[in-house]
């Protein structure tokens, strides 16, 4: 009797599992992650790997699912964290693990296009929290870059008021700068376009503006456009 191959069932592969990769040149930190990582249930799904050596080119070529790396081990001076990780970023979802780094430097990480940035002094509970949200297609940003921001526009609010700007008029020059009309600015702010150009012109007085592209370079120098 023939037998006809197609009457049985074909086998299938097993399913690969997504890998979850900790790359850190202190192998010892890379390996406590990942026992961590392999604790949680969650990811019971997901193969964990170490790597020590942190290369962009090397990351690119074995392609993790979810890499979790300290950028400034990776970075060669003369590029952007854009350009660096543009290649890598196509296949893998990118988690930031940095030293200690300012708000302004962890905001480039995230335009960049890292899922998540964190500080290598995160609590053990909120790793694996932060790793689960990425594994679920969410992102995240550390709370303490946040605090960061507002504790830098706290001091730019002390600046504001030692150039003896009031709130109002900080306000209308943030929106000339962003390239607001009079008009814009009356309507947003529920006041007269007339008493919109009053603040204006007092806070180019107090600052020594003298054109729109002077407010737009003190905006620049002040941190408002971030």
């Amino acid at each position: 009797m023939h037998i006809n191959d197609k009457s049985f069932p074909q086998a299938r592969a097993s399913p690969r599992l997504k890998t979850i990769m900790i790359c850190d040149s202190n192998p010892v930190l890379a390996e406590g992650i990942a026992s961590i990582l392999r604790s949680e249930p969650y990811l019971s799904g997901f193969q964990l790997v170490t790597n020590e050596t942190p290369d962009v080119l090397n990351l690119t070529r074995l392609a993790p699912d979810y890499l979790i790396v300290d950028p400034w081990q990776c970075m060669v001076a003369s590029q952007s964290v854009a350009d660096a990780f543009a290649q890598l970023m196509t296949k893998t979802s990118l988690i930031a693990y940095c030293p200690e780094i300012s708000a302004a430097q962890a905001r480039v990480l995230s335009l960049a296009g890292f899922r998540a940035v964190m500080p290598k002094t995160v609590q053990i509970e909120e790793l694996v929290r932060i790793v689960i949200t990425v594994a679920i297609g969410g992102v995240y940003l550390h709370e303490c870059y946040t605090e960061q921001t507002l504790s830098a526009q706290l001091a730019q609010t002390s600046s504001e008021e030692a150039a003896g700007l009031t709130n109002r008029e900080a306000e209308v020059l943030r929106h000339v700068a962003l390239g607001s009309s009079m008009k814009e600015i009356a309507t947003l702010l529920h006041i007269s376009s007339k008493t919109v150009d009053t603040y204006k012109t007092r806070a180019n007085h107090k600052l020594n503006l003298r054109s729109r592209s002077d407010i737009v370079r003190y905006a620049i120098a002040s941190g408002w456009m971030n």
